[in-house]
């Protein structure tokens, strides 16, 4: 009884019934409604957001509140409101905004006084990015999207799914919210609901938004760095509570989908954001973004208001989604870190020397305090960093360097003042009520805070909730369906059981040793307590044309998720590629030797047994250990089946062209390898979910060193070498210039008593007609099999990426999401010359190919010029080369 009381107490404090509060329209001079406008009292920290059509309803305490209704281009309105004890309506009209447009340049040179407000902007935003360590909030998500075209292909299929033209889809979320810096946020779904068959639960991503810093590599107007790529304008300021807010557009100096476009407002004094009118453009969709601030503590602007409007239309495929946040019942936290006396006293200082001067379109050289700020105190307790920034800001105009300066003070102070963080990424954790997905209609009339528009409630009174995903796929997908091309079945709550199909093409290969084959797949996966898995795979094939039968089965078994541990067995008759891991894809090899007459692929028949372990040792500290017992034997060619092809070419025997073993075929032998590879990457950050470990980024290099291993006479092997190999591999970016990787290898065999061709440290290499290019360690102009080593060797890879480095630089081409890459690729064997790979490609060519130019060299002599064409087949790519 206890228990139960408890908990009802808690229930009623998280969702309190109230029945009282204000509702209406918000609507222009013009009777048009105005939608997403903020509702808020700043006094209790608790507003709201219109919907579509400009309707809202606030539930509130019996009272008297001071509302303030507010929305971009138009001006704010506060009505001293009383409440109270059922809803009273408060429809309100808004007044278009009135600027008071800029007639006088402050600055003797003449730019825009727009970079006078967004030098102190821009120096100021470490601050306001760092000012709160800790919040909580209350978050409303709603998302709310439309197919306004489908593409006659494809209706079907998407009726199949359930989804019409012109019919919404919505998904809303009440979540309660804790963020603390850098970035970890705890999110407590109270309810959650979708007209489809997925829950939407995670609004962080909307309301942790901040535009203080660049995101997702769209680089914003506060940037460090934007004066680099936009122009400002200042196009007005308006008065709002005594405070001059100023009207800035943002004009990019280039195109690209890494820039915005738009407005910002920022309040004169205290230099921080007021609101928020943004737009990205892109290829295939484009977003506007609009926020609105307001104050929840003194000094304090936080977003409570987030409205993002996304429009997609790719391959005749068009369709409108808006996401919709209203934050509310902010409690936050002053990062005590941060001397905020000094900031607050230097900003008092700051205004009061001549203000930007635009009242009324006049410099009017008032002077004015800033509202509830302190003036200046006593500058003999500042560091020297503070006196610095406070010199900084006490100047009447900064300069470009000055503004970068007093950024990096701040942003240093801020680091300084942190600790060191921890290696655990703690960004993103989620909790859901037991209850979230079963809140009745009545729970959501009483505590949605934006009312649903007529097309969202027939969305969701449309939805039959006993269907969920399983059910949809048992109607719409046939047991032939199922079972001709694969399914997943669900065999209990801890087991899925997965088949490839009895008619997927990919399960059809062609090699001249086997003509064609087909194979089939099975994969079965579990979970156990702990979040530890285990999966079994099964393959079987026939070779049409050889008549033989090949056939594989492993097990593997993750038995410490947080330690990234696992261990697996497996074993059976395989076909195996000389070169082994780095070899070729098996489909492009189908294609090449089809239509090309091109059978560079080199198989040998491998029955065997291995097993393996991996673990971290310690944090970026990972051993894998191996070992295999196998019979390897030479195979011939039973097929000379092909389509068409050059009629110069012709198919080549089943052996590779190594020169040190000459053109003969490989002796059946038995073997018996170990291997042991440990890597280890300094302060390598990690995030937990659940009790698994995942490695997410380190500013420093992998440093790896591998020991492979033949004994002869274990089991009868007839293998006896040893290979030590060291290599170091590292990607990072460099702000504004691009993304870089490289990796070094050096090896050298310390014994090769009895090698054979299998054993031979094999480079990955695509120099073929059709090739893997999906790696970026591999080389482009040289042979298969040919360049390899049993002695000494070192390879280097380079690869330079960036969304504008050449061709970007077009008009044209601009807004595309194309990448642009430059890339280097060496190698060096004894007793031959240097292979130099010098090219330029350009990636996500219609989201799909991949174009590359590539020049080779041997030694100071060119070797090869040539274009190629890649379009990526799962985890392996197809590449045309001309």
């Amino acid at each position: 009884m206890k228990f139960f009381l408890t908990s009802l107490l808690l229930f009623f404090q998280v969702f309190p019934a109230l029945s009282s509060g204000i509702q209406g329209a918000i609507t222009n001079v013009s009777g048009e409604p105005v939608p997403f406008a903020t509702i808020y009292v700043a006094a209790i920290h608790h507003g709201t957001t219109a919907n579509d059509l400009g309707e809202y309803q606030l539930a509130l305490q019996p009272g008297e509140y001071e509302v303030r209704i507010q929305y971009l281009g138009y001006k704010t309105v506060l009505k001293n409101v009383t409440v109270g004890d059922d809803f009273q309506t408060l429809d309100v009209e808004l007044e278009e905004q009135q600027y008071n447009l800029p007639e006088v340049i402050v600055s003797s040179s003449g730019e825009d006084p727009a970079y006078y407000i967004m030098r102190r902007a821009i120096g100021l935003s470490q601050y306001y990015l760092n000012q709160v360590s800790e919040y909580t909030c209350q978050v409303y998500l709603k998302g709310s999207g439309v197919l306004t075209r489908i593409p006659a292909l494809m209706r079907r299929q998407f009726e199949r799914e359930g989804v019409e033209q012109d019919r919404y889809f919505v998904t809303e979320t009440i979540s309660e919210v804790r963020f603390r810096l850098p970035s970890t946020t705890e999110t407590r779904v109270l309810s959650t609901r979708s007209s489809g068959s997925d829950n939407d639960t995670s609004p962080m991503s909307f309301v942790t938004m901040s535009l203080y810093r660049d995101i997702n590599g769209i680089i914003s107007p506060l940037s460090r760095s934007a004066f680099h790529v936009y122009r400002f304008v200042l196009e007005g300021s308006f008065m709002e509570n005594g405070q001059q807010v100023n009207r800035i557009r943002v004009e990019p100096r280039r195109a690209g989908p890494d820039l915005y476009s738009g407005h910002i407002h920022i309040r004169d004094g205290s230099w921080n954001l007021h609101s928020v009118d943004l737009r990205v453009e892109q290829s295939f969709f484009s977003i506007q973004i609009r926020q609105v601030y307001n104050p929840v503590g003194e000094g304090v602007w936080m977003p409570v208001s987030h409205d993002f409007d996304i429009d997609v239309s790719i391959m005749g495929l068009e369709l409108n989604y808006k996401y919709l946040a209203s934050v509310s019942n902010y409690e936050i936290t002053l990062n005590p870190g941060l001397d905020h006396d000094f900031y607050l006293q230097a900003m008092s200082a700051r205004y009061m020397l001549p203000s930007l001067g635009i009242r009324d379109g006049q410099a009017t050289g008032q002077r004015t305090d800033l509202p509830g700020l302190a003036r200046r105190g006593d500058a003999s307790d500042r560091s020297k960093r503070q006196q610095r920034i406070d010199e900084l800001m006490a100047k009447e105009n900064l300069t470009n360097r000055e503004m970068r300066r007093m950024n990096r003070l701040i942003r240093r102070e801020t680091r300084d003042a942190s600790p060191r963080p921890s290696l655990e990424i703690r960004e993103f954790s989620m909790e859901i009520d037991d209850s979230a997905r079963t809140r009745s209609s009545i729970h959501w009339e009483e505590n949605r805070p934006v009312p649903l528009t007529p097309g969202e409630r027939e969305s969701f009174g449309e939805k039959d909730p006993e269907n969920d995903a399983d059910t949809l796929e048992s109607k719409d997908r046939s047991l032939f369906s199922k079972v001709a091309f694969g399914n997943n079945y669900q065999l209990s709550e801890q087991t899925r059981l997965n088949h490839g199909g009895l008619l997927s093409l990919f399960l059809l290969d062609y090699t001249t040793v086997d003509g064609f084959s087909y194979s089939q797949r099975l994969r079965f996966t579990g979970t156990l307590p702990r979040d530890r898995s285990y999966s079994v795979n099964a393959t079987g094939g026939w070779g049409f044309a050889s008549g033989r039968a090949v056939g594989s089965m492993s097990a593997n078994f993750s038995y410490h998720p947080f330690r990234r541990a696992r261990a697996g067995i497996s074993g059976g008759r395989v076909n195996q590629d000389f070169a082994q891991d780095n070899g070729l894809n098996r489909t492009i090899n189908t294609f090449a030797s089809l239509f090309l007459k091109d059978n560079q692929l080199k198989l040998f028949e491998k029955d065997y047994i291995s097993v393996f372990n991996e673990i971290d040792v310690a944090n970026g500290l990972v051993l894998f250990t191996s070992a295999e017992y196998s019979k390897r034997r030479p195979l011939e060619n039973y097929s000379d089946f092909y389509i068409t092809g050059p009629s110069g070419n012709q198919f080549t025997p089943n052996f590779p062209p190594i020169e040190s073993i000459g053109p003969s075929m490989m002796p059946e032998h038995t073997s018996f390898i170990t291997e042991a590879r440990l890597s280890y990457t300094h302060r390598h950050y990690f995030m937990r979910q659940g009790n698994r470990k995942i490695m997410m980024y380190s500013r420093y290099p992998t440093l790896g060193l591998s020991y492979q291993g033949g004994w002869k006479g274990i089991m009868g092997s007839d293998t006896q070498f040893a290979r030590l190999e060291a290599s170091i591999d590292q990607r990072f970016d460099v702000r504004l210039v691009g993304n870089f990787r490289y990796r070094l290898t050096a090896g050298r065999f310390l014994n090769k008593e009895s090698l054979f061709a299998p054993d031979y440290r094999h480079f990955p290499v695509q120099p073929f007609l059709i090739a893997d290019a999906n790696n970026f360690d591999r080389f482009r102009t040289i042979d298969l099999y040919r360049y390899n080593s049993s002695e000494e060797y070192l390879t280097g890879h380079f690869r330079y990426e960036h969304a504008r480095i050449l061709l970007k630089r077009l008009p044209f081409m601009a807004n595309t999401l194309i990448r642009e890459q430059l890339f280097f690729n060496s190698l060096v064997l004894p007793d031959q010359k240097p292979v130099y790979e010098i090219g330029y490609g350009l990636n996500q060519l219609f989201l799909f190919f991949n174009v590359e130019v590539v020049t080779g060299f041997r030694g100071a002599s060119h070797n090869y010029t040539g274009i190629r064409l890649s379009l990526p087949l799962g985890t392996d790519s197809a590449e045309i080369r001309l």
